[in-house]
């Protein structure tokens, strides 16, 4: 389980500082980045149904449940009052390279620089610490119930996929909001880096947190934590897919295949072993 844990951080790193270093590979346009996090959002849609809630209901019962609405919730005003969850790549113009208007998109895909580069990417980066943090909840959580075997559920599996996944635009979240606060590039992704470091720090306050916790109670916390996590899934998820009905009409096709890939994806790893 040490191994296995050690190894997906180092992953998950790696992941992290892909999507920082992103924009300087390729052009990010519009339309690719939307593509992107539509299978990003659907790989955590199907973590949530196909792996977490199922593994946190079998060991916990049904009243686990209540936690997803805190997990959802939680995230949901850490991201009001922090607004960190804005996905765009760092040189994008007024105009989206796809040609369309987002007037009103106050998401991240918003074409409004001004109002972009007035966020506070220092409130930013206290919303992503906190959140990194628990993403190391999530995954210590799904490999605790696994027993130590991720190939006997497939769970810790499941929502290593999906992190994974969607880490790179956390990375290019805070990547950025730096540079366009004027904050040096290489400046930027060594702060993106430290985040990716967070999530270490959140596997061991975990089984911290379960070892003084102990006995049926502790196994109660695990699935407790989980749940919770699910909850924080759904909302980044629903976060990147929600807006998207009203604001991106124009690539209903290619985004919508794009989501079903990723939930697809995760729909596969359900039935491993």
């Amino acid at each position: 389980m040490v191994v296995y844990l050690t190894l997906s951080c180092i992953a998950i790193a790696g992941a992290s500082v892909a999507g920082g270093l992103a924009p300087l590979a390729t052009v990010l346009t519009h339309t690719r980045l939307q593509l992107y996090l539509s299978f990003a959002a659907g790989t955590m849609l199907g973590a949530v149904f196909f792996h977490m809630l199922p593994e946190a209901v079998e060991s916990g019962g049904p009243a686990i449940l209540q936690w997803v609405s805190f997990g959802l919730l939680s995230l949901f005003f850490l991201e009001r009052f922090f607004s960190f969850h804005h996905h765009e790549a760092p040189d994008e113009s007024s105009t989206p390279a796809c040609g369309h208007e987002h007037s009103e998109h106050h998401h991240g895909h918003a074409t409004n620089i001004s109002t972009h580069s007035a966020l506070n990417w220092g409130a930013a980066a206290i919303g992503l610490a906190i959140h990194t943090f628990v993403g190391g909840f999530a995954l210590a959580s799904a490999v605790a119930l696994d027993q130590g075997s991720p190939a006997e559920h497939g769970t810790s599996i499941g929502v290593l996929l999906a992190t994974l996944v969607h880490k790179p635009a956390d990375a290019l979240t805070i990547v950025s909001l730096m540079v366009r606060a004027g904050v040096s590039r290489t400046s930027a992704h060594l702060v993106n880096l430290a985040f990716s470091l967070l999530l270490p720090l959140g596997v061991v306050g975990f089984f911290v947190s379960r070892a003084l916790i102990g006995g049926d109670a502790g196994t109660r916390f695990t699935s407790a934590a989980l749940a919770f996590s699910a909850g924080t899934f759904l909302c980044i998820a629903l976060s990147d897919l929600l807006p998207e009905l009203h604001f991106h009409e124009h690539d209903r096709w290619k985004l919508s295949v794009s989501l079903l890939a990723g939930f697809g994806l995760m729909a596969g790893t359900a039935y491993i072993g």
